[in-house]
């Protein structure tokens, strides 16, 4: 247990420096990429959350997931060790908030990763991944630092050289930091998009050292921890001496300031300057005693990862990091499943809109037909209607030809009750005038 908590504490450690401190001569040329050719070297299937586009430009990259990055690994399984790589790209026209960089170190079981990055308000950050967890190594919150004189408005060059675990940072050609990561020794290298981000990739290089350059990048050859831990502690003692030193030049100016004489008033004036230097020097002796307490534990459980590590006894860390695979693995297995069954819903759902889709080309007919029987229907009505009206016109018309008839027709006199039936009987041929039958 106590070596699982160490690693921890080692896991979480960076040497910060603001000198160079790799001092490697790298010339052996591993890898030279313009991105013409994407076949059989970088992944090119987009999705609904990265679009990858090969132009004569570059890699063009567009992340359109507002929530989190994305890494690219090299489709070949090639490990780097000792390196020098540097990438090149612009970042398209979009907001200020886009982000983008190189990845680092990337474990084959995706359990951890060194990425820098930076954005396009010209700040950069150094970031570790650890079992899908980002934790910032630089500046504060979200890690990003102002490096307005190293990046660009157009084309950025981000290059990184890595030897023994230490690792010195340029942007543009200008040193920006060194750090140090002690936990992977190798690890495959490849690009990271920001969120909501679309960068134009131009060109990655990876070159080696002559020490290393029959490895090819397989990073297959031993580590010197024991070298890498002496050197880190080196650097921290080196640290402890520089401030142990301040402490001393504090202390003799407060003694010097307490030996001058009071009576002049220049003298009194310089004591109280010296007083007030006194007080600020002894907070930053309590400061720098607490630093020192601090760096001196971390020295301390250095020792006892570089014993461990000299005496071969890590078992308990190799069980640790195997145990975390299996979990990876049945998370992955989880997803997997949950993958599965959000596929059948959508599946189901799309049969189920195809049967709403019939039902309601059906539903259409049956109004279109329903519409055009509406219509046939008033169609008729108005025929009836004009049937109508010219029947009651001609009725009318055989209404006053009738009336016209019985007026011109003259009344007979009556002569004697042998004659009238006959009389009645013309009247009565009158009355069924053909005019009736037109």
């Amino acid at each position: 247990m106590k070596k699982i908590i160490g690693l921890f504490l080692l896991s979480s450690f960076f040497y910060m420096g603001h000198t160079q401190q790799v001092t490697k001569e790298f010339n052996r040329q591993l890898v030279d990429d313009d991105f013409t050719q994407l076949a059989g070297k970088w992944n090119q299937q987009s999705s609904a959350d990265n679009l990858f586009i090969g132009t004569d430009r570059g890699f063009q990259v567009w992340r359109k997931n507002a929530k989190s990055g994305f890494v690219l690994l090299q489709e070949k399984p090639d490990k780097y060790s000792v390196f020098e790589v540097s990438v090149n790209f612009s970042f398209e026209d979009g907001s200020k908030s886009q982000s983008a960089g190189i990845v680092l170190q990337a474990q084959a079981d995706g359990t951890g990763a060194l990425i820098v990055e930076i954005n396009r308000k010209k700040q950069y950050r150094i970031r570790r991944t650890v079992n899908n967890r980002l934790i910032s190594i630089t500046g504060d919150g979200e890690g990003w630092v102002k490096a307005k004189k190293a990046i660009s408005g157009g084309e950025n060059q981000i290059l990184v050289r890595t030897y023994d675990k230490i690792y010195d940072l340029f942007i543009n050609g200008y040193f920006v930091r060194s750090f140090t990561e002690i936990e992977y020794s190798e690890g495959k290298i490849g690009l990271f998009i920001g969120p909501e981000s679309k960068v134009t990739y131009n060109h990655i290089n990876i070159k080696t050292d002559d020490d290393h350059v029959a490895q090819k990048g397989n990073g297959t050859g031993p580590v010197d921890e024991e070298k890498t831990l002496s050197q880190i502690i080196v650097k921290l003692k080196e640290s402890i001496n520089k401030k142990d030193k301040r402490i001393a030049e504090l202390e003799a100016e407060l003694r010097m300031a307490n030996g001058r004489g009071t009576q002049d008033t220049s003298l009194l004036r310089l004591k109280n300057e010296a007083e007030t230097k006194w007080l600020q020097g002894a907070r930053e002796i309590a400061d720098l005693k607490s630093e020192k307490e601090s760096l001196l534990a971390r020295i301390q459980t250095l020792e006892e990862f570089k014993k461990a590590v000299k005496e071969g006894e890590n078992g308990d860390i190799i069980i640790n990091l195997t145990n975390l695979s299996a979990t990876q693995k049945a998370q992955i297995a989880e997803l997997q499943s949950s993958l599965r069954i959000q596929a059948q819903a959508l599946e189901q759902s799309k049969q189920e809109k195809a049967e709403l889709e019939k039902q309601l080309r059906a539903s259409n007919s049956s109004a279109d037909q329903i519409q055009n029987d509406k219509v046939e229907l008033l169609q008729r009505l108005i025929e009836k209607d004009s049937v109508i009206i010219g029947l009651e016109e001609k009725i009318k018309l055989l209404d006053e030809a009738f009336t016209a008839c019985s007026q011109n027709t003259p009344k007979s006199k009556s002569s004697g009750e042998g004659n009238s039936p006959k009389k009645k009987k013309k009247k009565k041929k009158v009355d069924e005038s053909p005019l009736f039958d037109e």
